[in-house]
């Protein structure tokens, strides 16, 4: 019985394999070092690290009077798949519990150690066919989820996992002599490549995803910057100039910021700008925009919006913002924003509208600050905020 692809390897195949797992081993200790590991990095490891050292045994074996005791491949097979199948459900968080998965792969190795040869290798086959499946299905889903191809590789590994195992059962229950070999040691191999090809694009797109947003996201207040904005509201805004919906803006500036930087320290200041934040994250709708635009100013784009509706929002953000305050140190310390709003129903330029935002923010500091002021390309009106009103 043939138990391994690994079976009928020369001595340059035992090279060449030796020499791909050791190279993912140190793309993946390259990779442990930034700032946010991927998700399965540590099992992808020690998936690799267990496939060296298989490779390895095999190897010595091959090469010396070595002898392996038979199910250890088995063994080492199953086990190999199952930190696969962990690395998978930790990057796609399905809901099944890990805890029946790793009872199952116990139970799987004990019976092979108990079992009869061909029975061991039936079961064997039977459970790694189940968890070839439970890959492709994880990662297809996280493929579907996540738009990363990497993970179809690794969905496309399980299937071919699950051909190469059923196609063993097949041949058991035949009775041949080598049921892991042609076919389905062929399949093995490609489940294997497309694992190594797929995790490492898997990661890489995950990697430069991630960059992207380092690009567009202010890394105090999670918020878009003035580039994710640009890039959020491309699209948005060219949607409601085609259609002739109204686009509103609220920008909103702290008020005093800096005077309380002098009095409390830097640390006071951001703890403002993340309230803010959280404030505007909260109030807002989940189709608005919202974005850190400057220092101490924030935009929100309200798609679909009037400006009766975003001077009631603004109003109901500053009220918000003022009932909560700062706390630092026990004290409360008052927190008022100045606001600006304003619309667009037929440009749709976002330089536009933040432009007439910002004149109407700037009105309403120049008139005593906690205000909020609007302009509608009609000559500029301002209100008292609801606290004062």
């Amino acid at each position: 019985m043939t138990s391994s692809l690994f079976d009928n390897l020369s001595y340059l195949d035992y090279g060449v394999a030796l020499a791909l797992i050791g190279s993912q081993l140190l793309i993946l200790y390259v990779l442990s070092g930034v700032d946010t590991p991927p998700k399965g990095l540590g099992l992808f490891a020690l998936y690799f690290l267990l496939a060296l050292l298989a490779a390895s045994a095999l190897a010595l074996n091959a090469l010396t009077s070595l002898q392996l005791p038979p199910r250890l491949p088995l063994i080492g097979s199953i086990l190999s798949t199952t930190l696969l199948l962990l690395a998978g459900m930790q990057r796609a968080r399905p809901a099944v519990g890990r805890i029946a998965l790793g009872l199952l792969c116990a139970t799987t190795g004990i019976g092979i150690l108990t079992l009869k040869a061909d029975n061991a290798a039936l079961l064997y086959a039977a459970i790694s066919a189940l968890l070839g499946v439970l890959l492709a299905v994880f990662h297809a889903r996280s493929c579907w989820q996540r738009s990363n191809a990497g993970d179809s590789l690794i969905a496309l590994a399980g299937l071919a996992l699950t051909l190469s195992m059923l196609q063993s059962v097949r041949l058991l229950q035949a009775g041949e002599a080598q049921p892991f070999g042609g076919v389905s040691a062929a399949l093995h191999a490609a489940a294997h490549v497309f694992i190594i090809t797929g995790y490492l694009a898997s990661v890489l797109l995950e990697q430069q995803q991630q960059l992207l947003r380092m690009n567009t996201l202010d890394p105090l207040t999670r918020l878009l910057n003035r580039r994710g904005l640009e890039s959020a509201l491309r699209v948005t805004l060219a949607n409601a100039a085609r259609h002739s919906q109204p686009t509103a803006a609220i920008m909103l500036d702290i008020d005093h910021l800096r005077q309380l930087n002098d009095n409390f320290g830097d640390g006071a200041g951001d703890r403002a700008l993340q309230q803010v934040s959280r404030c505007l994250e909260a109030e807002c709708r989940s189709s608005d925009v919202i974005s850190r635009y400057d220092e101490d100013t924030f935009i929100a784009v309200l798609p679909n919006s009037s400006l009766d509706s975003a001077r009631k929002l603004a109003e109901r953000i500053q009220l918000r913002l003022s009932e909560y305050g700062l706390h630092i140190d026990d004290h409360p310390i008052p927190l008022t924003v100045s606001v600006g709003i304003a619309d667009s129903r037929t440009n749709g330029s976002l330089e536009q509208l933040c432009s007439d935002a910002s004149r109407a923010l700037m009105l309403a500091k120049h008139t005593g600050r906690n205000r909020v002021a609007a302009v509608d390309h009609r000559p500029l009106q301002i209100s008292r905020s609801a606290e004062q009103a």
